[in-house]
């Protein structure tokens, strides 16, 4: 019997758990002008029945996260960011096919998102993986910035249309 051990340099993805927290908190501090506070992600991980969380991992690290919901046959993707030192790899799109695959697992049809208008490269990422803007409220996120509705099927291909 041969036993496989992940590379130290490669990624996995696992669920969240409260000793990531911190590291999450930091990540999303970093990563948003209007960041969740602790208590908010804590709230998500730890006692919203609908939420999932998952981080990726590299060589202890967390480098990325995403929270979900999943209620009956539609899902939202809530929250998902990839630490600076660790963007530009796909380890976020890595994180947003999991979400979709773990929401499809659980019965979702759909996954609706929010993301800033200004934010081109998840735009572009999101349309990559069959999003398409759905709407546009201006004035949105809390420093005034825009914010585009995104909504993708998660059928497969051959049940969708």
């Amino acid at each position: 019997m041969v036993i496989s051990f992940p590379r130290l340099n490669e990624a996995h993805i696992r669920p969240m758990c409260q000793d990531d927290l911190q590291a999450v908190s930091a990540i999303e501090a970093a990563t948003f002008p209007n960041p969740w506070s602790i208590d908010a992600l804590a709230f998500e991980l730890n006692q919203n029945p609908f939420c999932a969380a998952f981080i990726i991992e590299l060589s202890s690290e967390v480098a990325g996260y995403a929270f979900v919901w999943v209620m009956y046959d539609q899902s939202h993707l809530i929250n998902i960011a990839v630490a600076k030192p660790f963007q530009g790899h796909g380890h976020g799109e890595r994180l947003l096919r999991h979400v979709m695959r773990y929401a499809r697992a659980n019965g979702a049809l759909e996954m609706h998102l929010e993301v800033r208008e200004t934010n081109l490269a998840a735009i572009a990422l999101y349309e990559k993986y069959g999003f398409a803007v759905r709407g546009r409220q201006a004035s949105y996120y809390q420093d005034g910035t825009p914010a585009l509705f995104m909504q993708a099927s998660l059928l497969p291909e051959s049940e969708a249309g």
